[in-house]
């Protein structure tokens, strides 16, 4: 091979080496730019379906507004508008659907304790007992209580089967009993004897946010209203519901089958522990844009001006 065709190898070479490298650099440009493209109709399509829920969490305020000033705020219960599930509903690109569950048809755990922002605390052993009785309804082992209560009261006494400082600070990841109100649910986790799956089951019938203990009995769950008393069975629960809407608790209470939980608990002081009415609400929304979805959850407090008490968005 001569010196010419050696040249025109070495230059054949080359060329085929800048043609390799302008290839790969068109490319490596496409894909970031299809890749930038994707980031950006991520971002638009997650921010729209977060606007989309957040429209749906609007309407639901606004629907329990209403009914508080066409009802008078008198009576609540679940054969009204709120109360009904909403089905997708295109709002722009997108569709939202949602629900509003009523807080005070459930059983608030912060109630297990008498005065408990004082330092002098009781435990409400009628709320106790319901507890336990809602959780043997639930297939679950009702020595849970326990460990709640020692979890929420203010003193280090533990409970019989409950869990102070000692049980939680010698765990491989120490924390310290809250010795306080329950501020949200998901709190329940860091209590001892409390499983994921045991949360599962419960968390439904339970909330925090209903601020005086009153169970709304005109919306309160079968289970609920069973676990009131272990006096109430099957047959006594599906008459009681018959009663639902309750104009007031008196009417609730003649209702009640006797038992030691109407003379002991409630006597002539019904409304300490029942109500007709409610203002707090848990608010769920589902915004979907295309193949991407938001979820917001709220609870509400529509009372006066209206506040939110929890906010989080998935």
């Amino acid at each position: 091979m001569n010196r010419r065709d050696k040249e025109g190898g070495f230059v054949l070479l080359i060329t085929l080496l800048v043609v390799l490298l302008l290839v790969v650099i068109v490319f490596e440009i496409d894909f970031q730019a299809r890749a930038d493209l994707r980031a950006a109709g991520n971002f638009r399509d997650d921010l729209a379906a977060y606007y989309v829920a957040l429209s749906g969490i609007t309407a639901e305020k606004a629907i329990l507004k209403d009914d508080m000033k066409q009802s008078g705020n008198q009576v609540d219960s679940l054969n009204e508008l709120w109360a009904a599930t909403a089905p997708p509903f295109p709002v722009g690109e997108g569709t939202v659907s949602g629900k509003i569950t009523d807080e005070a048809g459930k059983f608030n755990l912060n109630s297990l304790i008498n005065n408990p922002t004082n330092t002098q605390q009781t435990i409400n052993q009628c709320k106790r007992t319901q507890l336990g009785n809602l959780f043997r309804l639930l297939s679950v082992d009702p020595i849970l209580v326990d460990p709640i209560i020692d979890w929420i009261d203010k003193n280090s006494q533990t409970e019989t089967n409950g869990a102070e400082d000692e049980t939680y600070q010698s765990l491989p990841f120490p924390y310290p009993t809250k010795n306080g109100s329950l501020s949200t649910l998901e709190e329940m986790l860091y209590i001892k004897g409390m499983t994921a799956e045991v949360y599962e089951k419960i968390f439904p019938y339970l909330t925090v946010s209903a601020t005086d203990g009153k169970i709304n009995v005109n919306t309160a769950d079968r289970i609920i209203l069973q676990s009131i008393d272990q006096s109430i069975d099957e047959s006594s629960v599906k008459s009681l519901m018959k009663g639902i809407p309750y104009n007031n608790p008196n009417d609730f209470f003649h209702a009640l089958p006797a038992g030691s939980y109407k003379t002991a608990c409630l006597g002539g002081n019904v409304a300490t522990y029942f109500s007709v009415k409610s203002d707090i609400f848990s608010i769920e929304s589902h915004g979907a844009v295309r193949n991407t979805k938001k979820t917001i959850h709220a609870i509400w407090d529509r009372s006066g001006q209206g506040k939110y008490l929890y906010f989080r968005v998935e």
